[in-house]
């Protein structure tokens, strides 16, 4: 038989069993499965069942061989029909058997947006899809459904998902959301009056970070920008990464709900009511922190190639800065463009902080991680407190 292909995910080594296994090929599989894991010690062993076709009794000795060096074994995607071998023959009651997820295809299905971790789809007129990048995303899966309900038994309107499937090689979740649509579609539709949109997206951030968290319930968004600055050290002049550190530190520590991650892709609207569809980055943090994400979806990205705000949110980029400004405005309650230019000058030390980190990881062009390095070193200078 051929070589299996078998892939090690931190401590775990997933091994792939294909097509049939019974008596003709029996002894070959369990000699492959045993020389992987001989290459492999110290790992724990899962048995990816996502092509298996079918086992017989021969094939289920080797299972059994090998959960009996292996007392924790897993075996995952497993089909119904081989499932039903597994549970009629009692393995179910000794081996971690999981079935296989139902399968979706989102070819030819409306793109509703994009972000950091994945894309999201409408299926139809009542489900969304978000797929993820990472073909290995189960555990960012369940970290977001928790999330999900977490925010939801606080308060926050968030359309929590409720099945996993897979997708292509990859993985999603389905989330029921009746003819919703994204404020980036409000906003696509009608461009020139931006008044409700601006109070869907700020009513609902507002009421986010007026929600209280207990300690230790959900991440630091500080720490994270604390991690970006460090990364900037060997970029900055001495004098402007020190600052820099010194402008983040102080910002005090904050018990109050972030999305971390809010733009008009990831709120819905429903009957009126606004549900939010990404909770993957949920944190605790100052406003500021969040200011610095919205900023950058708007505008930040956007500032060498107006078009980079298009395809990430439908409308151009005259159209996102009026409703970054617009939505600034109505978050401070107050028209005084003085203190509204004070506080994106804020926003715009984290927003860059961000978008600088990111660009030298990604080997962008030196025009790019110039401008924003210029910018950077620019609001440092100007700015003597991030606080609000």
């Amino acid at each position: 038989m051929k070589q299996i292909t078998y892939r090690v995910d931190k401590d775990i080594l997933y091994i792939p069993v294909e097509g049939r296994v019974d008596a003709s090929n029996a002894p070959a599989v369990e000699k492959e499965i045993f020389r992987i894991k001989n290459e492999n010690p110290g790992k724990h062993t899962v048995i990816d069942a996502d092509h298996l076709e079918y086992i017989s009794s021969a094939g289920l000795r080797v299972i059994l061989k090998l959960r009996k060096e292996e007392p924790k074994l897993a075996i995952i995607n497993v089909s119904p029909e081989v499932y039903d071998i597994f549970d009629m023959t009692g393995f179910t009651d000794m081996v971690t058997v999981e079935k296989a997820y139902r399968r979706m295809s989102v070819d030819g299905c409306e793109f509703i947006a994009k972000g950091a971790n994945g894309a999201v789809y409408r299926y139809d007129d009542e489900t969304i899809v978000k797929t993820y990048y990472n073909k290995d995303a189960l555990p960012e899966i369940q970290q977001e459904r928790e999330n999900a309900r977490k925010a939801f038994v606080l308060g926050v309107n968030t359309a929590i998902p409720y099945g996993i499937v897979r997708v292509g090689e990859g993985y999603g979740t389905v989330t029921e959301l009746l003819n919703a649509k994204s404020i980036s579609k409000l906003i696509k539709e009608n461009p020139e009056d931006l008044t409700q949109t601006v109070a869907y997206y700020v009513d609902t951030i507002k009421h986010i970070h007026s929600i209280e968290v207990g300690k230790g319930e959900l991440p630091d968004f500080k720490e994270w920008v604390v991690d970006w600055a460090d990364f900037l050290n060997d970029y900055l002049p001495s004098d402007k990464a020190q600052k820099l550190h010194g402008l983040i530190n102080a910002l005090p520590e904050s018990k109050y709900m972030m999305h971390g991650d809010y733009h008009t892709n990831n709120i819905m609207v429903q009957n009126g009511e606004t549900l939010l569809i990404d909770m993957d980055t949920l944190s605790v943090g100052c406003p500021v922190l969040e200011f610095g994400s919205m900023y950058n979806a708007f505008v930040g990205f956007s500032e060498l190639d107006h078009e980079t705000v298009k395809d990430f949110l439908g409308f151009d980029f005259e159209t996102a800065g009026r409703f970054w400004r617009m939505s600034l405005a109505r978050y401070l309650e107050t028209e005084d463009e003085s203190v509204i230019n004070s506080v994106e000058e804020k926003a715009k030390i984290i927003g860059y902080t961000r978008i600088l980190r990111r660009s030298i990881r990604r080997n962008e062009a030196a025009n790019v991680i110039e401008h924003y390095k210029n910018q950077l070193i620019q609001l440092i200078d100007a700015v003597d407190t991030l606080e609000l």
